[in-house]
């Protein structure tokens, strides 16, 4: 897979939500699913992920944290409290710096990580995990997804029946031949490996955006 922007920026991006996480869990005292879906609903987490340099290396966690809460209509800004100082890292710090890693390696969304491993689930993982290298949690991301996509419907299954049309009305609308929306949605055949043109297709005629027809 591609990562989702250059290697340089990834120990700044690393080290930014790590601390973002810390200090909204453990300074503010958000509950970490709350802060979680807060990160993955906000327009921070998709600029993030696509490497812009403001998120990856131009704040600290705090300021982090701030644009956050602003960008999701949180209102109790000004009640952040300074940051603490720590002796080592916590939990959660290295739970925000897996979630990190693990968004460059595979190039998906934050949001889509977070479906297939919930924040609290990551931090669980901290006793087993935090001494090894961080591709071991990318192993067990791919794994939990895997899972996910065997007993799951395919999205593009899921964004056709949301949009009431059959596969052969998909098919004749998009110009995509129905037995490769069949393959598609059996999971038979990848759509990230389809042509740029097949998937393309697809979204618009389904009225959504390419990333939301992929499986993470």
């Amino acid at each position: 897979m591609i990562p989702a922007y250059d290697e340089t920026y990834l120990p700044d991006a690393m080290a930014n939500l790590a601390g973002a996480f810390d200090y909204a869990l453990n300074d503010c005292g958000l509950p970490a699913g709350l802060f979680a879906d807060f990160f993955a609903a906000s327009e921070a987490a998709e600029l993030f992920g696509r490497g812009t340099p403001k998120y990856v290396c131009g704040m600290s966690g705090e300021e982090l944290v701030a644009e956050i809460m602003r960008q999701t209509g949180w209102v109790r800004i000004i009640d952040m409290p300074p940051a603490a100082p720590r002796a080592g890292s916590t939990p959660e710090y290295w739970a925000g710096w897996a979630l990190a890693y693990c968004q460059w390696a595979r190039g998906v969304r934050f949001a889509d990580i977070l479906d297939v491993l919930p924040f609290d689930d990551i931090v669980r993982l901290y006793p087993t995990l935090h001494e090894a290298d961080e591709s071991r949690f990318v192993d067990v991301y791919d794994g939990r997804a895997a899972c996910n996509r065997i007993e799951d419907d395919s999205r593009l299954h899921t964004i056709r029946v949301r949009a009431g049309l059959s596969q052969s009305e998909l098919s004749r609308r998009s110009g995509v031949t129905l037995r490769s929306i069949q393959m598609y949605e059996q999971r038979r055949k990848d759509l990230a490996k389809a042509s740029v043109s097949t998937v393309l297709a697809l979204a618009r005629t389904l009225g959504c955006r390419i990333e939301d027809l992929l499986e993470p």
